[in-house]
């Protein structure tokens, strides 16, 4: 079997929704019959089913964590909040029937994404600062997240979103 035969084409309403710099990089089905459907990894982002024929897109800069366990492909992306901090969505599971290349691919885009991190520890456990490189665009976003079982307190939110101010003005010294 070639190379070109075992190439899985997105589907139709999926490529209208690609920019015309977006490229496909991988494709990965969910199973067979009428609830299957695909993860599709772009240059510059992931695409999750999100129903019929739709998809939820999560930039690589967005996600936090992704995990291949099992078949089972984990993503859990973050919302940003005004004062820096990322805080964790549910983890979206999707179990892959014919995996393909995915899984190395958001590896490989998700470690690509991050310029820096830094380990900060607070009172109440570790937290990290992090900087990301946001695909198409240039320069990174600095954000704070804390670490799975470290607890969100007022005071070590404080302490973490000085510390990520203190970080971004250090970083932006550097460029002048």
């Amino acid at each position: 079997m070639g190379l070109l035969s075992r190439w899985v084409r997105p589907p139709s309403e999926f490529r209208k929704l690609l920019g015309a710099t977006d490229r496909v990089l991988a494709i990965a089905d969910t199973g067979a019959g009428p609830d299957s459907a695909v993860v599709i990894a772009t240059q510059y982002a992931l695409w999750l089913p999100n129903g019929m024929a739709s998809w939820q897109r999560v930039g690589w800069n967005e996600i936090v964590k992704a995990t291949w366990t099992d078949g089972i492909l984990e993503v859990t992306d973050g919302v940003l909040g005004s004062d820096g901090i990322v805080e964790d969505r549910v983890p979206a599971r999707f179990p892959l029937a014919a995996p393909r290349n995915l899984p190395s691919v958001v590896r490989t885009r998700v470690e690509a994404s991050i310029a820096r991190s830094e380990l900060v520890n607070l009172p109440a456990g570790p937290a990290r600062i992090v900087a990301r490189r946001v695909p198409g665009v240039d320069g990174v976003t600095w954000t704070a997240r804390f670490d799975s079982g470290t607890p969100d307190n007022p005071a070590d939110r404080a302490t973490l979103v000085a510390y990520l101010a203190r970080v971004e003005e250090a970083a932006s010294q550097q460029l002048t």
